[in-house]
């Protein structure tokens, strides 16, 4: 059957045809206040990237701005463009300075562009996670992004986090300091006295000891981790919480007669997914260099903290520092699971199933750890 005998082929044939034709989104008939918040439709969000094909004449995905700007002035209509928007374009190009334009660049120069303040944010916090080796499949998603679910699990478990650590300084009268309040009687931290209430091994994370803790986790989880849920949506929410359990079982396996608490683990979780991907795609992220020490010095500090906290600080009931450690080991690992790109290599595949069964013998170690001494007694 050829293609004119097939209606929805033919019909893919026309859609195909109409990226000239794009719908005016930003055109003047349109409320400026709907303007700045409309998401892409569907047949504008698919026109982009084929725009950007049609242009990108030599297939090594850039656009030189010398080529683009007489491109857009050609072609103005093409683009969806008014006059307003086109100077725009021409001086962002200018501000360029000569540097090629890649597909994700394009995305957001078109949304600074036009003025869909909301879609420009999402590409600038994705621009800051994603390899730019993946970014096509990446930015093609998120133009179609209309904020279902919205990024707000790492939002909302900030808040929480900050209103339990403020309940228990005001409950437990010592104050805002380094080192405490450790509420040990709360129904939501580790306790080796507990073992059977299993809705602890991830709770514990709501917890936070030490206002350094707090405004450390509230940095990761909003700096990387909120970035990392609009590029990867469920994902990191099983990211976070294999974190936490890592770090329990971890902590219940070599340091059980001390308490655990404080959302660490999730938090190393992240930042050990997010090295992952730094090392591993060095040369196509953003500002490499600069991220990769960052990160190590800062996620150093915290668990240096959590080091003195475990066998200097002065009180008696301790809290473990192996909530850390759990948490980067749950990062790196389900990177590889969970984090495969739309079209994994054989470096990937192997990695996938290495990382899968490597949690698996994690998971039974820590548990024969956890349940031996109980076995012999």
């Amino acid at each position: 059957m050829n293609s004119s005998q097939n209606p929805h082929h033919q019909k893919q044939i026309e859609e195909e045809q109409r990226y000239i034709h794009i719908i005016r989104v930003g055109s003047l008939k349109m409320d400026d206040k709907w303007r700045e918040a409309a998401p892409v439709n569907d047949i504008e969000a698919s026109s982009w990237i084929r725009i950007f094909r049609a242009f990108d004449t030599d297939h090594d995905g850039l656009i030189q701005c010398e080529e683009m700007q007489k491109t857009i002035r050609d072609s103005t209509y093409s683009f969806g463009f008014d006059h307003y928007e086109l100077q725009k374009m021409s001086l962002y190009l200018e501000m360029r300075e000569g540097k090629p334009v890649d597909f994700a660049d394009f995305c957001y120069l078109m949304s600074k562009c036009k003025g869909y303040r909301l879609r420009e944010y999402l590409f600038k916090a994705a621009l800051t996670v994603t390899p730019r080796n993946q970014r096509i499949h990446v930015f093609s998603e998120l133009q179609r992004y209309k904020c279902v679910p919205p990024p707000l699990f790492l939002i909302f478990l900030s808040i929480v986090q900050l209103a339990f650590y403020l309940y228990y300084v005001i409950d437990s009268s010592e104050g805002v300091w380094l080192s405490g309040p450790i509420p040990t009687m709360s129904p939501l931290i580790v306790s080796q006295f507990h073992l059977s209430e299993l809705w602890r091994l991830v709770t514990y994370c709501l917890i936070n000891v030490g206002i350094f803790h707090v405004i450390f986790n509230i940095i990761i989880q909003l700096a990387v981790g909120v970035p990392l849920e609009l590029v990867h949506t469920w994902r990191i929410y099983i990211l976070y919480l294999m974190g936490a359990l890592f770090g329990s079982l971890l902590s219940l396996a070599l340091d059980p007669t001390v308490f655990l608490c404080g959302g660490a683990a999730g938090s190393f979780a992240i930042i050990g997914s997010h090295l992952t991907t730094i090392v591993t795609n060095f040369k196509e992220m953003e500002n490499a260099t600069i991220r990769l020490p960052f990160l190590i010095v800062f996620a150093a500090l915290d668990y240096a903290l959590a080091v003195y906290q475990r066998f200097f600080a002065p009180r008696i009931d301790k809290v473990s520092m192996y909530g850390h450690i759990g948490g980067l080991v749950a990062g790196i690992l389900f990177t590889f699971i969970l984090f495969r790109g739309s079209k994994p290599s054989r470096f990937y595949t192997v990695s996938f199933w290495v990382s899968l069964v490597l949690s698996g013998f994690y998971i039974a170690i820590c548990i024969a750890l956890t349940v031996a001494p109980s076995l012999l007694h």
